[in-house]
């Protein structure tokens, strides 16, 4: 393991300009992952999740202004010349995007693109390549992963491309997954079939999850819970959904279906981050005059992280 970890994120903030003016996307997120450490990031549609995965990869320097340090193995990914950012990429860091259905080349053959990528990452070549993918594919779950080697992504529904595309991010042995939405848009057991499979594929790696899905999160070993582009609480999962500390973190528990589907009151404000104070205060029902300033993310126990005065 690398003396820091196998990722280290600090003062990570990424800012994007709008025609009604600059959108901090991310602002100053600090974050540890250890070697086969799973992470769940949740929040509400706009926190920053997926920005923040993206941003760990690199991938947003043609959009958006990005500021802070990325260290992979104690190796800068912002510093990275194009053939050592290629190689992280598709190779030791793999993504899984949102739209399953989408992410796929709609020309291309599923097999051929799992191929390609097993071969751009030097793992095999021509039929070694075609076997890794078979059997990638077989992994997960597909009964017949020669005929689904020989699909375009049209024919396969969304459960499916999903599978396939977890296939394919797995087949190059990563030492991070980063899966962005997994179980969008899926029935209950599919959901549940995807995140075994994505667990079991993934054991020998880290993966941080991006979800909306608590339930989903449950599966992690340490949840990061997001608000306005900052981290508000972070620790052990169990510890942190059976006990919240922050306001937020209880209302997103609370808007759950199985808790009744209570939403939590107001709107996010994309904004929120030119606001003084802490950026929940409006929506929050314990807020005070404390509240005026902007709080730090604070330890509050040995193993959690609050950014709450009240906490």
């Amino acid at each position: 393991m690398s003396q820091g970890g196998l990722l280290v994120v600090r003062g990570l903030s990424v800012a994007f300009k709008t025609q009604k003016g600059t959108v901090q996307a991310i602002d100053g997120i600090d974050l540890d992952l250890n070697e086969n450490e799973t992470l769940a990031i949740v929040g509400e549609s706009g926190c920053g999740k997926s920005v923040l995965g993206h941003a760990i990869m690199r991938l947003l320097d043609d959009i958006a202004v990005v500021r802070g340090s990325v260290l992979f193995r104690d190796k800068e990914v912002y510093e990275m010349e194009t053939t050592a950012l290629l190689n992280l990429r598709g190779g030791l860091i793999s993504l899984v995007p949102q739209s399953p259905s989408s992410s796929f080349n709609p020309v291309i053959k599923i097999g051929k693109q799992i191929e390609e990528l097993i071969e751009k990452a030097g793992k095999e070549k021509g039929i070694g390549a075609r076997k890794r993918a078979v059997e990638y594919l077989s992994m997960a779950g597909f009964s017949q992963p020669e005929q689904i080697y020989e699909s375009y992504p049209h024919r396969l529904s969304g459960g499916m491309c999903e599978r396939a595309l977890i296939a394919m991010a797995l087949s190059v042995e990563p030492e991070l997954v980063i899966a962005d939405e997994p179980t969008k848009g899926l029935d209950a057991l599919s959901r549940k079939n995807i995140l075994g499979m994505l667990h079991k594929l993934a054991k020998d790696a880290s993966m941080i999850m991006i979800t909306h899905d608590l339930k989903a999160a449950e599966t992690c070993g340490r949840i990061a819970v997001m608000y306005s582009g900052e981290i508000v609480e972070e620790g052990p999962t169990g510890i942190v959904l059976n006990n919240p500390r922050h306001v937020y973190t209880k209302g997103l528990i609370d808007a759950q279906p199985s808790r009744g589907m209570k939403p939590i009151k107001g709107r996010h404000n994309l904004f929120s981050h030119n606001a003084l104070g802490c950026r929940f205060k409006e929506r929050c029902d314990a807020a005070s005059s404390e509240c005026s300033n902007h709080p730090l993310l604070n330890i509050v126990e040995d193993c959690r992280k609050v950014r709450c005065c009240h906490a």
